[in-house]
């Protein structure tokens, strides 16, 4: 009978199912207010405040132009913790040596802190993955160098960035050095032959940059020659109502201060820009004199141009005249 009983007792027991696990809870993120809490917290580590750190991109660029230093830009995060980064900041940027770092370079602190998708993104476009992560800038913002790892960091690490970035920059300079100098070649031997239509001179002219004031204003006046060429080709040269029309053209680029360095050049420059004067309700007296000088002091006496000087100065006087200004030689 007591068998029977504990029988009775056990069997539900025996057959009970074991609880069923709950899943954890998850956890809710941080809200606004929590995070901007820790970035502030961030902001405030020791690390910052025992060197010039700027936090603002734009801050650092005008400073490393005004330098002419590199940016080393050290991305961190705040929304949640990381060791890796406090371990470096910490051991690394907080160290005396790296005071020689900071010397070389202009220092950019970035924080992705989850309060701004656009700004979260700079860890990305500095080609990072994880934090912390290190990056040498020029003055414009142009990435120089990365470092491959956000694990090893050192104070010889971050020179070594820099070192390979400055280096990288060097072999840039003398490549466009190289590159500048066959383009001017090519510019002059082609403005020489007659090979270069205006847009190759043109590019050939920009890529030829940086060059010498003299030689940038030489070349600049033989490409303006063939944009002289350029308008007169548009338009129909025994239409006179076209050849206004160039001169108005001509007298744009005279406006963007282009002067053309071929005689023939300079003379269809100037005379079309006469011609367009003459057919304005308030021409500018003193640049129609002026290039009127000009024609005198080149072709005065050319036979074949006296009719059109001769033209020109009489319509100097009626516009003087129209004016109420007192008839002027040009000069």
């Amino acid at each position: 009978m007591r068998l029977l009983l504990a029988a009775l007792v056990l069997a539900p027991l025996a057959f009970a199912q074991p609880p069923t696990p709950q899943p954890p809870t998850p956890q809710s993120p941080p809200d606004h207010a929590t995070l901007q809490t820790r970035r502030n917290d961030k902001l405030a580590q020791p690390f910052l405040l025992l060197h010039r750190w700027h936090t603002d991109i734009e801050s650092a660029k005008r400073e490393a132009a005004r330098e002419g230093k590199p940016i080393l830009v050290h991305c961190t995060r705040s929304f949640s913790p990381c060791g890796t980064s406090i371990r470096c900041e910490r051991e690394v940027l907080s160290a005396a040596e790296f005071a020689q770092v900071a010397a070389r370079a202009v220092l950019y602190c970035h924080v992705t802190a989850r309060l701004d998708a656009g700004a979260d993104q700079f860890l990305f476009d500095m080609r990072g993955s994880g934090w912390p992560h290190h990056v040498v800038l020029d003055a414009s913002g142009r990435v120089l160098g990365t470092h491959a790892s956000h694990l090893d960091k050192s104070v010889a690490e971050l020179h070594g960035l820099l070192d390979r970035a400055q280096a990288y920059q060097q072999l840039e300079a003398e490549v466009a050095g190289a590159i500048a100098a066959q383009r001017r070649r090519q510019l002059e031997a082609g403005l020489a032959t007659g090979a270069l239509d205006l847009e190759t001179a043109r590019a050939l002219l920009a890529q030829s940059a940086p060059l010498p004031s003299a030689d940038a204003e030489r070349l600049a006046a033989a490409v303006t020659d063939l944009e002289v060429g350029e308008v007169l080709r548009r338009h129909d040269r025994f239409d006179a109502t076209a050849q206004i029309a160039a001169g108005a053209e001509l007298f744009a680029l005279w406006r963007l201060g282009k002067r053309p360095a071929e005689r023939n050049a300079s003379r269809d420059f100037w005379g079309g820009i006469l011609l367009h004067l003459e057919h304005q309700e308030q021409p500018d007296l003193t640049v129609y004199q002026d290039g009127l000088a000009q024609l005198e002091q080149r072709f005065g006496n050319a036979r074949g141009y006296r009719a059109f000087l001769d033209a020109r100065r009489k319509a100097l006087e009626e516009l003087q005249r129209k004016a109420g200004k007192p008839a002027q030689a040009a000069h």
